[in-house]
C-alpha cells in the first residue's frame, strides 16, 4: 500500500517530559541504544509518505540536530511555547501548502508501534470515509491516559483527559493512544476552535474529536489488540519496561529474518 502522494506524517516531539526528572528532552532518552525518537521516525519513513515533519520545542536544537544527522529527509518545525498538543499541531499551518490530503499524527514517546498498525490506521480512515481515525486500546491500568467516551450505540463522543475526568469516567479502560489520522482540511479548519478551558490550561488535540462530531463529521476508531504497542513513556519506570519489550521485539524480528535460530 502506497500513501506517498496523499499522506504527510507529523511527529510530536516538543515536550520536556517533566516526569522523566531529567534535563534531556524526553524523546532523546534511549531504548536499546537508540533515542525513542529513532523508532517512531524509522517506522514513519517506512510508510514512504509525501513528507515527514517533527515538531520540536524543549531544547529543540538538540532534537533538531539529531534528526538532521540521522533522518535528513525529515523537516523540523519549532513550537516556541509548549501550550499543548493542539498548539503543537497548529504550528504546521504555515506548511499547509506542502501537506498531503491526510495527516498522520504520531507521538514521539511511543517507540513500540508497528508499521502494520499505522498502515491499518490510514487504511481504516480511508475506507470509512471519516474525517479522522484514532487508535484506542484497552489497558489494565488506565491511569494517566485520556479516556474514550462513547454513546449507547458504541460510537465515540469525545476524549476526556484524566485531569478533567470525573470519578466515573476514570473507570473507563479504553484509552486514547495519541495516534491519529486526519483530513488535512478538517484538521486545520477546526483546530482554532479548541480552547484552554481545562485543568491544565492547554490546547488539547483530543478536543478536536468533539469539535468534529458537533460539526456532523464522522470519526472512527482502530482498537489495537496489544495495548503495549501504543503505550507512551512518561517516566523512567515506563522507560525500563519499554526497554524490556523492545529487546523481545528485536529478538523476534531477528528470528523471523533468520539471523537467530
Amino acid at each position: 500500500m502506497s500513501f506517498s502522494k496523499s499522506l504527510s506524517v507529523v511527529v510530536l516531539a516538543a515536550g520536556k517530559g517533566k516526569r522523566m526528572k531529567s534535563e534531556i528532552p524526553k524523546v532523546l532518552h534511549q531504548i536499546s541504544g537508540k533515542p525513542m525518537l529513532y523508532y517512531i521516525l524509522s517506522v514513519a519513513c517506512k510508510l514512504n509518505p509525501k513528507n515527514i515533519f517533527t515538531v520540536v520545542g524543549y531544547k529543540g536544537k538538540l532534537v533538531s540536530d539529531y534528526i538532521e544527522s540521522e533522518f535528513p529527509e525529515v523537516k523540523t518545525v519549532v513550537q516556541k511555547d509548549q501550550l499543548g498538543t493542539a498548539h503543537a499541531v497548529s504550528v504546521l499551518k504555515k506548511q499547509k501548502e506542502y501537506l498531503g490530503k491526510e495527516i498522520l499524527i504520531l507521538p514521539g514517546d511511543c517507540p513500540l508501534v508497528n508499521l502494520d498498525t499505522l498502515k491499518k490506521l490510514v487504511a481504516n480512515k480511508a475506507a470509512s470515509g471519516s474525517s479522522a481515525c484514532i487508535i484506542t486500546s484497552l489497558v489494565p491500568d488506565p491511569e494517566g491516559y485520556g479516556r474514550i467516551i462513547k454513546d449507547k450505540k458504541g460510537d465515540i463522543i469525545k476524549i476526556i483527559e484524566e485531569a478533567d475526568a470525573s470519578a466515573e469516567e476514570k473507570k473507563i479502560n479504553e484509552v486514547n493512544s495519541s495516534f491519529y489520522c486526519f483530513d488535512s482540511r478538517s484538521l486545520f479548519e477546526n483546530i482554532g476552535k479548541i480552547d484552554r478551558s481545562n485543568i491544565q490550561k492547554e490546547y488539547y488535540l483530543t478536543d478536536i474529536i468533539e469539535v468534529l462530531i458537533k460539526n456532523g463529521e464522522n470519526i472512527c476508531c482502530l482498537k489495537v489488540t496489544d495495548y503495549r504497542e501504543v503505550i507512551g513513556i512518561n517516566n523512567m519506570v515506563q522507560l525500563t519496561k519499554a526497554e524490556s519489550i523492545m529487546q523481545k521485539k528485536i529478538g523476534r524480528d531477528l528470528m523471523r529474518n533468520g539471523a537467530i535460530r
